[in-house]
Parts: structure tokens; sequence; C-alpha cells
């Protein structure tokens, strides 16, 4: 392979962009579908001035990071197409940024070869098509890993900008991530002070406030139109009160208020389900529904805190159920078990116990590891364990991998040669 070509990113990983432009081409639905028309009537409303209607009917369902990266094709009327054509240059940096990422902490071989599974990483080829946010925030992530590293790395203050406001775009399109903020934020502030390397620290929280100082105006925007502080949006209500259901043969995945079963990959019988979710919660829901805006979101939070108290045990069950369904995509409330199933049973498995592996490693070597690894670690599992606390699938997790990825492959760096090939032995011994 020519040197140049190989040590240069944007050529080496130039055919995954070219086949990605393809993959969208070839697999975009002609019309908008679920949540696409939400985004693009966003980046509408923020070219006009404005994010949400003025309350009582405020709608804040997720935070403006996405709509803003979708502003200038709004704002050009392009077509449809372009927009999901967006996903495949998204996509592409950030196998880039992973690979370079890998480059300051691991060998070229190694960093190549877990940037390419990531290039290869088919769950997330779901979304490529769709106007979406798991695309963008995956990027974001990759970004954010490399901007760390090179902070940690180098120590320039650019980087440590960089790493925040990468941080705090990543939670203006994720708004999950402000409670990931504020709880790495409590822990960065115990380690301050139990810690003996209190530099590091000092620099996490330094790149956690700048986070929060990106997020700022999007906070005092949801803070005039609601009055209520550090608000991030009002959907969180809904997901918090299919989480919390109390009925056996419910897992904890967010239904339509409709109350059919049509979100499931594949409803058992569509009557019988709907009939069940409608037996079970059409009288709560069609009086919360009677709301709007931020106090529908408050009867939907105390009819979640209302379940859990009252069934604590199956809100345990469906936090796992959560925490399953992020990993293998399973399971679903009255649903038929699926062939794709087996597929992500798989992926999700081998995803599972080579970060067990890497956690033995990293428990075992703690103390060896470089302090980047930690903290981006610290801001993945705090997402994770939080993200299982509302309906979770499997595209929460999907868009973590090049974390996962990451930190597989430091491990995996760091451990002594292995070779599959056994040792040679004298043939004396007549087995041989």
């Amino acid at each position: 392979m020519n040197i140049k070509f190989k040590r240069n990113p944007f050529l080496l990983f130039l055919p995954f962009l070219l086949y990605y432009v393809y993959y969208i081409l070839k697999h975009k639905w002609p019309v908008l579908y679920g949540d696409e028309p939400r985004y693009i009537s966003f980046a509408v409303n923020l070219l006009h001035g404005f994010y949400s209607p003025p309350a009582p009917v405020i709608n804040l369902w997720n935070g403006p990071g996405y709509p803003i990266a979708l502003m200038p094709f709004a704002a050009l009327h392009l077509p449809i197409i372009f927009y999901p054509l967006l996903n495949a240059l998204f996509y592409y940096l950030s196998i880039i940024f992973l690979y370079k990422a890998l480059t300051c902490v691991a060998r070229e071989k190694i960093a190549r070869f877990f940037a390419i599974i990531w290039a290869f990483y088919f769950n997330i080829y779901t979304y490529l098509p769709a106007i979406l946010t798991e695309i963008f925030s995956a990027f974001l992530i990759a970004a954010f890993i490399y901007s760390v590293v090179l902070f940690y790395n180098g120590g320039r203050f650019k980087h440590l900008v960089l790493s925040g406001f990468l941080l705090g775009f990543l939670t203006l399109t994720k708004i999950i991530f402000g409670y990931v903020l504020l709880s790495s934020l409590l822990v960065c502030l115990i380690l301050l002070v139990l810690g003996k390397v209190k530099k590091n620290y000092q620099n996490s929280l330094y790149i956690i406030l700048i986070a929060f100082i990106t997020t700022a105006p999007y906070l005092l925007y949801t803070y005039n139109l609601t009055g209520r502080f550090f608000y991030w949006g009002n959907s969180g209500g809904m997901s918090l009160y299919w989480m919390s259901t109390p009925d056996n043969l419910e897992y904890g995945d967010w239904k339509l208020p409709s109350l059919t079963n049509l979100l499931s990959p594949q409803p058992f019988n569509t009557t019988e389900g709907d009939s069940l979710l409608k037996a079970n919660h059409s009288a709560e829901i069609a009086s919360i529904l009677k709301h709007e805006g931020a106090e529908q979101d408050d009867l939907f939070k105390k009819a979640a805190i209302r379940n859990i108290r009252a069934t604590p045990k199956k809100f345990i069950k469906n936090y796992f159920y959560n925490l399953s369904r992020m990993l293998f995509d399973f399971p679903y409330s009255y649903s038929y078990q699926i062939p794709q199933t087996i597929i992500n049973i798989l992926t999700g498995s081998l995803v599972f116990w080579a970060s067990v592996v890497a956690l033995i490693l990293s428990v075992i070597n703690r103390r060896r590891i470089a302090y980047a690894i930690k903290f981006i670690m610290l801001i993945f599992v705090l997402y994770f364990l939080i993200s299982g606390l509302v309906s979770a699938y499997a595209r929460q997790f999907d868009v973590m991998m090049p974390v996962v990825l990451f930190w597989i492959a430091y491990m995996a760096d760091k451990l002594p040669k292995i070779s599959l090939r056994f040792a040679a032995e004298p043939v004396e011994n007549g087995l041989g």
C-alpha cells in the first residue's frame, strides 16, 4: 500500500464515504416519516428566530443541536434527499476522528482495524438514510474523543475549549446528556477533593463547565418559555411513564399516546396488543393528554413516580429490560420474536463480552490507564446507566460504539502479544 495513502485517513477511508452516499440514495424513503418532519420543522423555526411555540403549547420534544446542523439545508430549500446525505459525511468523519484518536494511544494497525470495525458497524446503517440524530451524535462523540485525547496529550487550551463545546453540542442534540453533565460534574468534584492528581480532575471540570456554557443559551430560552430552571425538554415525562409501567407483559418500551403497538418491531396481533394497552393505560393517558406542554410532562412524571412507588421491583425489572434493549434490541412489549433479533443478540453479545474483558483489564490496571480514557469512559458509563432510567433502545447504545471501540482498542494495544499458534514441542513425547 502506498505510504502516503496509508497515512492519510481521508484517502484511506474515502471508499466508505462513497458507499454511504450510495446506500443513502438507494434506501431513502421518498417521503418523510417518523420523527423526520419534526427535526426539519425545528430547523425552519430557528431560521425564523424561535424554537418552540409559546406556552402553554410548547414543543421541546428534543434539543436544538441537530436542527442547527440542518439549518443551511432548510435555508436553501434543498430537496429532502440532501438532508440524509449529510449523514454520509458525518459517518465518514467519525471514522477518521476515531482513527486519529486511536493513533494517539495505540499502534497504527490496531487503530486502523478498530476504525474499520466502526465503518462496518451495520447496526447503525439503519439511520444512514434517515433524518434522525443518531449519525450526527456518533460524529460528535468521535470528535469529542479525539479532542479530549489531544488535550490530555498536549494540554493545549484550544483542545480544552473544543472538548467542552463538543460535549455541550452533544447535549443539545441528545438532551439526556444534560443529566450526564450534572452527574459527571458531581463525580469530578468528589474526585477533586479525594484524589491525588488534582490537575486532571480540574481539567475535567473545565471541560464540563464549558459544556454547560455551550448549553446555557438553550437553558435560558427554556427558562423564559416555561419558568423552570434546568429544563431540557418535555419528552422525558412520557418516556419515564412507559418505563415505569407495572404491567407484566410490558417491558418499558415507549408507546404512542394513541395506545397502539405500532412501535414494536413486529406486533404479535395489533388488535390484541392495542386492547391490552388501552385496558392498562387509556384512562390515565386520556386524563393527562387534556393538558399541554410542560404541564403534561409534569403529569406523566407524577404518574411514573406513583408507579415506581407502587411496584419498585417491576421498575427494577424494566430498568434491566432497557439495558437489554440497548445491547440486544430485545425485549419489546407484545411482540413476536423476529429473525433480526438473532443478529442483534450476536452483535450485542460480542460487544458485551469484549467489554467485560476490557472492564476486568481496566480494574486490574486502573492505575496505569491514561486519564483521558478514564474521563471518556466516565461520560459513557454515566450515559449508559442514566439511559436505562427512561425507555431505551439499541440506537441509544449504537451511537456510543466509538467510545466502546476506543476503549477496547486501547486495552488490546496494552496486552502482550497473543499468538494462536501452539509453542513448538519436541516430538519425543510420542504425540508428535
